[in-house]
């Protein structure tokens, strides 16, 4: 025989139907009737209401109540996943931009390439301002910089000047582009208008 569990848990729902080797249900379940409907346990996930006639389940009937608070208590808040959603996606494109950076160096007028990455970009400040210090104390100071993957070479003070402002224009332009689709990011008010939102620096000019 099939028994199913009289009374429902405290959150209203029963667990399945199971099948039940004995003569007569045990104690707290009672015999389905061979004939009764029970799609209702599936389809209301166990929150059902039993008839039983002498003893035997002879109905299953959908607890709409019950069901829609379970469903209520277990869906997702929309808003905590889009915020996640915004966080994820805003610091993937910030991970990106500096992936790029290492991926794509600058080509400079003597035709080799030069790194623009966060690091590079602060050892190139270091270096052009012990460069002027050096310059206004009258101290001898070697200025050297290096192409990517090349060993350093002599630069004057202008040139390398001249590299550093090429440097930051291509930069800013890359960081500006991130930080606006970032704020698209922000202002998207569901997943869809998240999604999309698109990150692509080649476009960047």
């Amino acid at each position: 025989m099939n028994i199913i569990q009289l009374n429902p848990s405290i959150t209203g729902s029963r667990p399945p139907i199971q099948s039940w080797p004995g003569s007569a249900p045990p104690s707290g379940y009672a015999a389905v009737a061979p004939d009764c409907d029970t799609s209702a346990m599936q389809t209301h996930n166990g929150h059902v209401d039993l008839t039983i006639e002498n003893g035997v389940v002879a109905a299953i009937i959908g607890n709409d109540e019950a069901y829609q608070a379970y469903l209520a208590s277990v869906a997702p808040d929309i808003e905590v996943e889009l915020a996640e959603a915004k966080a994820t996606r805003i610091q993937q494109s910030k991970d990106d931009l500096e992936s790029y950076l290492e991926a794509h160096p600058i080509t400079w007028t003597d035709g080799k390439q030069y790194s623009i990455t966060r690091e590079k970009q602060q050892q190139l400040t270091s270096k052009i301002l012990s460069a002027t210090l050096a310059a206004q104390t009258s101290t001898p100071y070697e200025l050297t910089w290096n192409a990517t993957g090349a060993e350093c070479t002599p630069w004057t003070l202008e040139e390398l000047a001249a590299l550093a402002f090429a440097i930051d224009a291509r930069v800013t332009a890359l960081v500006s582009y991130q930080q606006s689709q970032e704020v698209a990011m922000q202002a998207a008010t569901t997943m869809e208008e998240l999604e999309g939102v698109t990150v692509d620096y080649d476009t960047v000019q």
